[in-house]
């Protein structure tokens, strides 16, 4: 059975998200610090609920979760390997020689030249 895709109306077009907006552009709320306070003095009593449920549960699927949440909770989640394969697809290095002359012409002096300080003498008098 598939789903026949319903043409969108004008209106509905107009009201979806543009390329690159989003609706949440300050990204999530954080948690208030008196939330994570008062969740924090319960701890505790939610560790033994969890052992109870683990060692207790009516059945197999919330005993195994509530043993592994009691387990990464004392002893930490397993390390998680990941295989990443970078490959680039563009030559970088003419924009790192564009950057480098931007930088060489935007910069008053060289490497090769000495800085010049420029002032003016100003002669003791003689008394």
């Amino acid at each position: 059975m598939t789903k026949e895709k319903k043409e969108r109306t004008p209106a509905q077009k107009a009201a979806q998200f543009q390329p690159g907006e989003t609706g949440n552009p300050k990204g999530r709320t954080p948690v208030h610090p008196d939330v994570k306070e008062a969740a924090k003095a319960y701890t505790i009593p939610m560790l033994e609920v969890l052992v109870d449920v683990a060692l207790r549960g009516k059945n197999e699927t919330s005993r195994v979760n509530a043993a592994v949440a009691v387990w990464n909770r004392a002893w930490g989640a397993p390390k998680q390997s990941v295989d990443v394969d970078v490959t680039h697809k563009q030559d970088w290095s003419a924009l790192l020689n564009a950057l480098d002359a931007h930088n060489a012409a935007k910069a008053l002096t060289t490497p090769d030249q000495p800085l010049v300080i420029e002032g003016q003498l100003i002669e003791e008098k003689s008394e």
